[in-house]
């Protein structure tokens, strides 16, 4: 279906903050933790399906200049708050320049169906939309991508690109919030506020001075199919209740789903290689509320760490097994982050980096963007009616994200081929997942 739509650059340009950004804040030191984030943008595509008046004495392109015009306004005034997203990072790559050089804004009309790029099952054709994937170039150092994809039929997609060297997925939603509510209610003077502190707390570091992570080499790393399975509201609540007859007290959504893709995709690995190969399984874990004390849902920046999970046995585990083992995970990465944080960063991310490297064992890592507020997202046209994350690194990277309805799941799979035809014939896999 790519070829039956046509995305045409109507035009391009600079958006800077509306007020200049004060002396004191010139620069912006990364903390150590977005030193050690990798240099690609986080990127998201936000559907809404009718954003034009029914006035029809206005042309397509006036009501496109009209929303344009809206959304950089909006933009410019949200950056104020922002400001390290208008900058650009040094040479050292220790701190950003805030010099209010501003963001990208692309305004693009498309000739096709919005519903080609819901079903599309080509992830490429995301690309149309102006959004830098993790091998996409850091487009002039601009640390912020928009592209407004305008259609005939007069919906808009938003394709957001933040540079992971300034933002988590946290902060990405952070701005979202703040960018909407300038959009919806321009006359309101204030705009999300957004602290930028986490150098105070975890101060920048000589790179030199960082732990040495060999570079991961892995066989087949960048070749992969993406494919989305979708877990709806009643076989999640199937998944929990047998997670629970194997003895898990209160399973979440995320771990019901994530230990049922491990579980299956071990089982993809036992049959390709025909033994029960160790396995790894990493997880994102957002540090804001594991900290003593817990810091605000505003602070910006990148604050995790990645727990890791693994499993040598000779039997094949189930649901409760795996849970245990992801559950221990994560708790100990957060109390080591507890203890001693400017350390327990760096060690985790040279001990994925050793594993990864590694041929004899099979690795999974995962990033769950469940129950984050991405839906809540109103421009002034209601909430969006799709959300779909654009920027998997490399091979068997999933990530979690919410329905729309907050109560089934979309599992976003970078996997080989041989895995894919694996779980989309294998009857525990298609119980839960829809394909």
């Amino acid at each position: 279906m790519a070829e039956e739509m046509e995305v045409e650059i109507v035009s391009k340009e600079t958006i800077k903050p509306s007020s200049p950004t004060p002396p004191n804040l010139k620069t912006y030191n990364l903390s150590l933790f977005d030193q050690l984030a990798p240099n690609f943008y986080l990127s998201f595509l936000l559907f809404y399906p009718v954003i034009f008046d029914k006035d029809n004495n206005r042309t397509l392109h006036e009501k496109m200049v009209n929303v344009s015009k809206c959304l950089k306004t909006s933009l410019s005034k949200t950056l104020t708050r922002f400001y390290p997203f208008a900058g650009r990072i040094d040479g050292n790559a220790a701190s950003i320049e805030c010099n209010d050089e501003g963001a990208i804004f692309v305004e693009a009309r498309v000739r096709g169906a919005m519903a080609i790029v819901i079903h599309e099952s080509d992830y490429g054709i995301r690309k149309k939309f102006g959004l830098s994937g993790p091998d996409g170039p850091m487009e002039a150092d601009h640390l912020l991508k928009v592209q407004a994809n305008f259609f005939e039929c007069g919906g808009l997609v938003i394709g957001l690109s933040v540079s992971h060297k300034v933002a988590d997925v946290s902060t990405v939603v952070v701005f979202i919030k703040a960018w909407s509510a300038a959009t919806l209610n321009p006359n309101d003077d204030v705009v999300g506020f957004a602290d930028f502190s986490m150098a105070s707390i975890l101060p920048t570091v000589q790179l030199d001075s960082l732990p040495r992570a060999p570079q991961i080499k892995r066989s087949g790393i960048y070749n992969f199919t993406m494919k989305r399975y979708v877990f709806d509201k009643s076989k999640i609540m199937l998944l929990k209740e047998k997670a629970s007859t194997e003895g898990v007290t209160n399973p979440t959504r995320v771990e019901c789903v994530s230990s049922v893709l491990w579980k299956c995709l071990m089982a993809a690995s036992r049959s390709r290689f025909g033994v029960e190969r160790p396995s790894i399984f990493f997880t994102a874990v957002n540090l804001r509320t594991k900290l003593i004390p817990p810091l605000p849902v505003n602070s910006m920046g990148n604050i995790g760490a990645t727990a890791n999970g693994s499993t040598d046995e000779k039997t094949e585990l189930g649901l409760q097994s795996l849970i245990t083992i992801i559950r221990k995970g994560i708790r100990d990465v957060s109390k080591r982050a507890e203890k001693e944080i400017c350390t327990c960063v760096p060690q985790t991310a040279k001990e994925m980096a050793n594993l990864a490297k590694r041929d004899d064992l099979d690795l999974f890592s995962l990033s769950s963007f469940c129950r984050f507020p991405f839906y809540e997202a109103d421009f002034g046209w209601g909430n969006p009616t799709w959300i779909c994350p654009f920027f998997v690194a490399f091979k068997n990277l999933i990530i979690l994200f919410d329905t729309r309805d907050g109560e089934g799941i979309e599992a976003w799979c970078p996997l080989s081929e041989e895995d894919i035809a694996f779980l989309e014939q294998d009857q525990e896999f298609l119980t839960y997942a829809a394909i």
